[in-house]
């Protein structure tokens, strides 16, 4: 079996997982939900679900795309205007189409504002793209700016956040609308900041 079908199997179970999980919370609330449940409903042993995700917590917020430090260095050296690299790089994490699923986007929504105790945790796990892309801004704005570099990496990956969120809400915007959305809002920031 090659590498290729046996990455989209695994993308496939850890889907399979995070949308039972996601119908059992909204069917029963997140506190009766159980990993057994959800690998009951899942069609998995309790095994493959852990080999998966570590709890009901992490099942329900699935794994959202990650940040390479290595593709994204780019960022450090480019001329281009910082809002143009930002909504560049911050678009490419989720241009891939599976990633885009508006149906399970809303329904992790619909669960978070359910159960606000997973907020944190929905936060936590896109912190790691604040911090690489925190990093990555610091080298290029100098490292005697690393206050900045990470004020103005929250501000992006929290508007990348916002962004995906109105899309999803919407049923007529086109994936490609992310960029358009992501840009207007860090142009507004800019706007208010400088007004």
């Amino acid at each position: 079996m090659s590498s290729d079908l046996r990455e989209r199997r695994r993308r496939q179970t850890a889907d399979d997982i995070q949308r039972a999980a996601l119908r059992l919370a909204l069917r029963c609330g997140f506190e009766a939900l159980t990993t057994e449940a959800i690998a009951a409903e899942a069609g998995v042993s309790p095994r493959t679900f852990f080999n998966y995700y570590a709890n009901k917590q992490a099942a329900l917020l699935g794994r959202p795309p990650r940040m390479d430090a290595d593709e994204a260095c780019w960022i450090v050296h480019s001329d281009a205007p910082l809002l143009d690299d930002l909504v560049a790089l911050l678009t490419g994490l989720v241009e891939d189409g599976a990633r885009l699923d508006r149906p399970k986007i809303r329904m992790v929504r619909q669960v978070l504002d359910a159960s606000p105790e997973l907020e944190p945790l929905f936060h936590d796990m896109l912190e790691g793209n604040t911090r690489v892309l925190a990093g990555l801004l610091q080298q290029r704005l100098g490292m005697d700016a690393p206050a900045e570099a990470e004020l103005i990496a929250g501000l992006a990956t929290g508007a990348l956040s916002h962004a995906v969120r109105d899309w999803a809400s919407a049923d007529d915007l086109p994936a490609a609308e992310i960029k358009v959305l992501l840009r207007r809002r860090l142009q507004a920031v800019c706007r208010l900041l400088c007004a």
